[in-house]
């Protein structure tokens, strides 16, 4: 009991906080790190066949790898535990990560990138299982919240540092990754392993029902991820060309765009558990307001062609994913057990990278079809919908309520 009291004061310390939720700013780098140098690198091997295409890859084959490999990394993580695997994790992250700045051959690059893909499934995975493990209740959402501040400002932190040193060499922002070692020292002094249950196997089969890992439960979870992630994505892959070729703006103002609605996340992130709290609101309530938001701020985009309107617009679609991001969360931890709970963040990070790669193959026709402008419309409609049906739910949950 002792040492129970002593470790949950060790997981509120600053140190601890600054360490462990580091680590999730560790994995939203991924393959954003480098998008500022992308442009710098193809022209650099100018001569390989196809370097338009493969120039891509370098970006998204982590993405591909995380999919594949998240739901993997949930299983092995909760048969042999957590630190054995995510140290080591962590270290090829950074030494995958940063090879892209010694690497002069595309394909090697590529090589390095899809190990970083497996690391980076890992250490996400991971890093998710074990805020579930440290913390429970009203404390374990207030993590969540914390862990998504990190996530959202850190990734506009490293993405400014990246556009910066892309400037002076495309090979400089890959060592933008060699921080990695830095959260590895930091987290090998202030995380432990937690003591997790399993469920007893002695126990007869349909007694041992709740211990066991059905994917089926999860699946609402995992289908408003993948949604989720698909609408949010649509702001690096197709507001740049809407500043670039609509608002006639210059390039420069793409990255303050982006890092516009990231800040807003985390805002939206780190206030979620005092508001929610505050106003008693349930997972429905909280889904709706993220998805209208999203809905809201696609709309405002289509009706007022200013860069002044758009920045308000990624306002509302960043504090919206970040009010999302923690529900979706929230709610999946308190549906899993000691036993499965890194299997079921697992599939979870893959439906998120599943999402994130597929959002420009999604949108990209509706581009085609009906122009940008009207696209964002389309967008728009599709998450106020959201918005409403979980709306309509709420509504239902309370009238069930007062019935009863």
């Amino acid at each position: 009991m002792e040492e129970k009291l002593i470790k949950d004061n060790i997981c509120d310390t600053k140190l601890f906080y600054f360490a462990f939720f580091s680590i999730a700013a560790m994995t939203v780098l991924g393959g954003a790190a480098i998008s500022p140098s992308l442009p710098s690198l193809e022209k650099h091997f100018s001569y390989v066949k196809n370097i338009d295409i493969i120039g891509k890859f370098v970006l998204t084959t982590p993405a591909l790898f995380v999919i594949f490999f998240s739901p993997i990394s949930g299983f092995l993580f909760d048969k042999f535990g957590r630190l054995k695997l995510m140290y080591p994790a962590m270290i090829v992250w950074s030494l995958s990560g940063v090879a892209g700045f010694f690497l002069d051959n595309v394909y090697h690059i590529l090589i390095s990138r899809a190990i970083f893909g497996i690391a980076t499934a890992f250490v996400m995975t991971g890093s998710a299982a074990l805020l579930a493990d440290y913390y429970s209740g009203a404390k374990r959402e207030r993590a969540i919240s914390i862990q998504g501040f990190y996530t959202s400002f850190g990734g506009a932190t490293f993405l400014t540092i990246s556009g910066f040193l892309s400037n002076i060499n495309w090979r400089y922002p890959f060592l933008v990754y060699l921080l990695g070692l830095v959260v590895f020292f930091l987290a090998s002094r202030v995380l432990f392993e937690p003591a997790r249950k399993f469920p007893n196997k002695a126990k007869p089969k349909e007694e041992s029902t709740d211990e066991s890992f059905h994917i089926s439960t999860f699946l609402p979870i995992y289908f408003l991820g993948f949604c989720g992630i698909s609408l949010y994505y649509i702001i690096p892959t197709q507001v740049p060309f809407f500043i670039v070729d609509v608002l006639h703006k210059g390039g420069e103002l793409v990255g303050i765009s982006v890092a516009v609605s990231s800040i807003s996340g985390a805002m939206s992130s780190l206030f979620y558990a005092r508001v929610r709290y505050l106003l008693k609101l349930e997972k429905e309530s909280m889904y709706c307001i993220g998805f209208s938001l999203v809905g809201l701020g696609f709309c405002l985009i289509h009706i007022f062609h200013s860069y002044n309107a758009l920045l308000l617009s990624l306002i509302f679609i960043g504090s919206g994913y970040g009010i999302f991001l923690v529900t979706n969360a929230s709610w999946l931890f308190s549906l899993t057990k000691d036993s499965f709970r890194a299997k079921a963040y697992g599939f979870l990070a893959s439906s998120y990278f599943l999402g994130q790669f597929l959002s420009p193959i999604i949108t990209q026709p509706i581009v085609e079809m009906i122009n940008i402008v009207n696209m964002f419309l389309a967008i728009g409609i599709i998450s106020l919908l959201f918005g409403i049906w979980f709306f309509i739910e709420v509504r239902l949950k309370n009238i069930k309520t007062a019935e009863s």
